[in-house]
C-alpha cells in the first residue's frame, strides 16, 4: 500500500479533501480511521456520499486499521488516511502500526481547546497524543490545502504541552 498522505481533519471527507487533496495525490482509496465513526452507520453513509466517485472508501476503527495496514492488504493502491485528531493515530501506533508524518488541517474550536495552529485547536488529551507521537518521531505540519505552505508544528505542540 502506498500511503500518500495522512491527514487530521475533524470534518473527515469534505469539499477540500474531495476536490483538492484526492486529485493532488491521485488517491485511489480514502481510509477514515475512527472508532466512533466506524460504529455509526449513518456517519459512514454520509462519508460514502462525500467520497469522490473515482475513490474507494474504507472506514475502520483503530484496531482494524492497524491490523490491515500492518498486513499491507492494499499493496499498490494510493491511500490517504484521514482521522479526526491525533488520538486514533496514537492508538494505531500503540497497536503496532507507525506513521512517519501527519498533516494537520482543520480541528474546530471546541470547549476546553487551545490553538495549535490557524484553524487547529486541541484538547489536553489531544495535545498529550500529539506530544507522545512527537516523542516517537512522528512529524506534524499544518497545511489547510495542498497548495498552501506547510508549517512545522513541533514548536507549537511543545509549547502547548509546557503551558498546561
Amino acid at each position: 500500500m502506498a500511503i500518500v498522505e495522512v491527514r487530521i481533519d475533524d470534518r473527515l471527507i469534505h469539499g477540500q479533501v474531495s476536490t483538492l487533496w484526492v486529485p493532488h495525490f491521485s488517491v485511489e482509496r480514502l481510509l477514515v480511521v475512527d472508532d466512533a465513526v466506524a460504529a455509526d452507520e449513518d456517519r459512514k453513509a454520509v462519508l460514502r456520499f462525500a467520497c469522490p466517485p473515482q475513490t474507494k472508501l474504507s472506514v475502520f476503527d483503530t484496531e482494524k486499521a492497524a491490523e490491515k495496514l500492518s498486513r499491507r492488504i492494499d499493496e499498490g493502491i494510493r491511500v490517504m488516511i484521514v482521522a479526526v485528531g491525533p488520538i486514533p493515530i496514537l492508538r494505531m501506533r500503540e497497536l503496532g502500526y507507525s506513521l512517519p508524518a501527519v498533516t494537520v488541517g482543520n480541528m474546530s474550536r471546541r470547549p476546553e481547546t487551545r490553538q495549535v495552529a490557524n484553524l487547529a485547536y486541541a484538547t489536553d488529551e489531544e495535545v498529550a497524543a500529539f506530544t507522545e507521537l512527537l516523542n516517537f518521531g512522528v512529524k506534524f505540519a499544518f497545511q489547510p490545502t495542498p497548495t498552501t505552505r506547510r508549517e512545522d508544528l513541533t514548536a507549537a505542540i511543545t509549547k502547548l504541552n509546557e503551558g498546561k
